[in-house]
């Protein structure tokens, strides 16, 4: 009987044969673990690649429109394009004059207290930009009336837009005014009480990166100086005759792809983009790929 027990209190232990057992198990779940969590990291990084190609697409669908549909190519906004690119002159602001001198005119302040300033801009104007300024014409007939080009010649100043104007409403507004020194003086017939527009020279165009991606990218020119040429979406397919990763046609009134600026009355932009071979899950490897066509109509098009 004390032979017995002592035996059955020997065997309650682990003896190394179960032990081993039981880590080899263990190392089997564990190796099955890892190769799920890491197919599972793969598979998330390739679907993350495929997600950002459709979003880069998508993006310059939301971006270009808001500038092309500003353009006016019978008032000469777009100077240059082709099928990879496009010069033209983007509006950054608008105000109305409240005082005429000799080659300069003075616009309210951007804030005023009662928030109703008629002075908006995404950036202050700088010499070399330029602005249109309205002109009512000889006559009452709108027939005759029209916009009149002005150089900037010189940097934005101090200008006082008296409270008699009606744009003002103390003296300290008054004297928080600007004044724009032009090339030329506006005509009689831009009186005080005549709108401005602000505009700047910018770019858009597709090209290529020191490390081989292609990208969309933008440039504008504060001041008559044009900064370098920055990547606002991609990457994208490269560019080809045919097949580029964006492709801008242009299109007249009557539907017929013109290469005139001035004819321009719609812009289509085709995007394509492409991942990298990728795998997900056990499928066998292959590039993604997305595309997509929108149309922009521009302003006052013929």
């Amino acid at each position: 009987m004390l032979s017995a027990s002592l035996f059955r209190r020997a065997r309650r232990g682990t003896t190394l044969v179960e032990l081993l057992v039981v880590l080899t198990i263990f190392g089997l779940i564990g190796s099955v673990i890892m190769r799920v969590l890491i197919r599972q990291q793969r598979f998330y990084s390739r679907a993350a690649e495929i997600t950002t190609m459709h979003g880069n697409t998508r993006e310059i669908a939301a971006l270009l429109p808001s500038d092309l549909r500003g353009l006016s190519s019978g008032g000469g906004d777009i100077y240059a394009m082709s099928d990879s690119s496009i010069d033209f002159r983007i509006p950054t602001g608008s105000s109305v004059i409240c005082k005429i001198g000799i080659g300069l005119v003075t616009i309210p302040p951007t804030t005023t207290a009662s928030r109703s300033s008629v002075t908006s801009w995404m950036s202050a104007p700088q010499l070399g930009d330029s602005v249109l300024i309205y002109d009512e014409g000889a006559t009452t007939s709108v027939t005759d009336d029209g916009w009149n080009r002005y150089r900037v010649t010189a940097a934005l100043a101090a200008g006082s837009c008296p409270n008699t104007t009606g744009f003002t409403a103390t003296s300290a507004e008054a004297a928080a005014g600007y004044t724009l020194t032009l090339s030329a003086s506006p005509p009689a017939t831009s009186p005080a009480g005549s709108v401005i527009r602000f505009f700047r020279h910018a770019h858009y165009s597709f090209y290529r990166t020191s490390n081989g991606d292609s990208y969309l990218g933008y440039y504008d020119c504060p001041g008559g100086t044009c900064s370098s040429i920055t990547p606002v979406s991609g990457p994208f397919k490269p560019y080809a005759a045919s097949g580029s990763g964006i492709q801008f046609v242009y299109y007249d009134s009557t539907g017929a792809v013109t290469t005139i600026p001035a004819n321009v009355a719609r812009i289509d932009v085709t995007v394509r983009a492409t991942t990298n071979p990728v795998s997900l899950g056990d499928a066998a490897r292959v590039a993604y790929v997305d595309s997509l066509v929108f149309s922009t109509a521009l302003r006052n098009r013929k």
